[in-house]
């Protein structure tokens, strides 16, 4: 189809509105020459469109281009039918919504992180659409900046689809740093050394230092260590060598010094501003008594030492085998268990086996 020209004498600009081109659509606007005057009429366009139009797909061409193919008119014939009808029986449906709620839900995807682009990208619309629905309409006129009230009811599901997730971030945005360092901290702190977690992070150990300091990272290396904290958070570092030995203890130190926290004490790594602590006075930390009856060594109140003693007994330990685990004498034992009415295992000591 031939681009339609400006109405203006001496003027071949392509027409943007009111048979005008940009610069006199903007001109005859501050002239306020649209206010009273009526749109000049319509010329009727070529019967035929290129073949790049969708013609029976919309009602496009038949409106806006004035195209009177055959296709066009059968489509607008049977969509004003089909219009028709649907009123005279009440069941008539704008396939439009209220634009407000998708607008909060696009807002609030803008404050983790998403925005509008990367949120019509997610959605599978054009960026026209998400765009106005944050800046409002952004073609030139009287109607520029206008908020839209209303928006297609399969543009709106569609971006009320996407969810503020991590994964829908770009991997190269930078976020908090503050989930990454949780759980480099808690992995240190059960024994793995940081030289060893650089390696799997493929991260020099020179670096390692700056990553543990650093205030953001990439989405890219939050992903990353939020697997190696999957696959790490429940087993113990090799410690059959000597070297490694010395790094499993250096590590367990180092993490002491700095009060770092176990994987277990923490309920959402991620949104937890604190760790969870217990709500009664004197009550029993589950995360310690767990880690007492894996073999750490940590500071244990009279009740949890208890706790603890109950739960390797249940096992079948004998006290001596229960104090080399809770890391006291054997006889604080016999006098837990004997204040308990817990009789004594008489056998051969089995291990523990924590899930």
């Amino acid at each position: 189809m031939r681009a339609r020209t400006c109405s203006q004498p001496e003027c071949a600009d392509s027409v943007v509105g009111r048979k005008l081109c940009r610069r006199h659509y903007q001109q005859a606007w501050k002239r306020g020459d649209f206010e009273n005057n009526p749109l000049p009429p319509r010329k009727p366009g070529k019967t035929i469109c290129p073949a790049d139009h969708k013609h029976d797909g919309s009602s496009t061409c038949y409106i806006q281009h004035q195209c009177r193919c055959v296709p066009c008119k059968v489509h607008h014939s049977n969509m004003e039918k089909y219009r028709q009808k649907q009123k005279a029986y009440g069941r008539f449906d704008t396939g439009l919504v209220d634009a407000e709620p998708v607008r909060e839900h696009m807002m609030m995807l803008a404050g983790f992180g998403l925005g509008y682009k990367r949120v019509a990208a997610l959605a599978g619309i054009g960026i026209t659409p998400a765009r106005n629905l944050i800046w409002g309409r952004q073609e030139p006129g009287p109607r520029y900046g206008e908020m839209q009230k209303r928006v297609k009811r399969e543009t709106a599901e569609a971006l009320l689809a996407v969810r503020p997730d991590i994964h829908n971030l770009a991997s190269r945005a930078y976020i908090s740093s503050r989930a990454t360092h949780r759980r480099l901290q808690a992995l240190v702190a059960i024994g793995w050394s940081q030289s060893k977690l650089a390696g799997r992070l493929g991260v020099d150990p020179g670096n390692f230092h700056g990553l543990m300091n650093s205030e953001q990272v990439t989405v890219r290396r939050h992903l990353q260590v939020a697997d190696l904290f999957e696959e790490l958070w429940n087993r113990r570092p090799p410690a059959e060598g000597h070297r490694d030995k010395i790094a499993y203890s250096r590590s367990l130190s180092y993490a002491k010094k700095r009060r770092w926290l176990p994987p277990l004490a923490w309920d959402d790594v991620d949104t937890d501003p604190e760790p969870p602590v217990s709500d009664e006075p004197g009550g029993v930390d589950e995360v310690r008594v767990f880690l007492a009856v894996s073999g750490d060594r940590v500071r244990l109140t009279p009740e949890e030492r208890r706790a603890a003693v109950v739960e390797l007994h249940r096992a079948r330990l004998s006290d001596t085998a229960i104090g080399g685990r809770l890391h006291c004498a054997p006889r604080t034992v016999i006098r837990i268990r004997q204040d308990l009415d817990l009789p004594a295992v008489v056998g051969a000591d089995k291990e523990l086996i924590v899930a």
